[in-house]
């Protein structure tokens, strides 16, 4: 946190990733049967998302899981609703897109939800609805419409 945001980001590396080991129970529940669907939320892909996709064994059992996989974009109207996404995403080359979002995420996502304002560019199954959330009722709201739209996904 002392560098804040200020660092050019030039690639990314998750040092110790392949040592980590994912919490058993987890791994158990996906692999129960009984998960209903897997919500990847709005979050920075790059720093929230992808360390853990990167403990060995995770991506795989999300995958494996036979639930759906919906992943919620952090990006609203080509920007970054907050947090460091847009910065790293341009300084990394990536259009500043929830299409490039998705790509990141790449055959791992059964579907995808994107705010209105993001509709067009996207090669999967979207859904389209509010995603910016500044209420309760907002974020009780899209989570029923991420499961609605990941049901029909099984």
């Amino acid at each position: 946190m002392r560098q804040q945001c200020r660092p050019v980001v030039r690639e990314l590396a998750f040092d110790g990733a392949d040592k980590a080991r994912a919490q058993p129970d987890i791994i158990a529940a996906l692999k129960g049967g009984s998960v209903r669907a897997v919500v990847i939320c709005p979050s920075n892909p790059f720093i929230s998302i992808e360390p853990i996709l990167a403990v060995p064994g995770m991506r795989a059992a999300i995958a494996g899981c036979g639930a759906p996989v919906v992943a919620v974009s952090p990006i609203v109207g080509g920007r970054a609703v907050k947090g460091p996404t847009a910065k790293m995403m341009q300084e990394l080359g990536l259009a500043v897109s929830s299409a490039s979002v998705a790509a990141r995420y790449g055959d791992l996502l059964d579907g995808y939800v994107v705010d209105q304002a993001d509709a067009a560019g996207h090669p999967r199954q979207v859904h389209i609805a509010p995603t910016l959330m500044t209420t309760l009722d907002d974020e009780e709201a899209l989570a029923r419409t991420v499961l609605a739209f990941a049901d029909p996904l099984t």
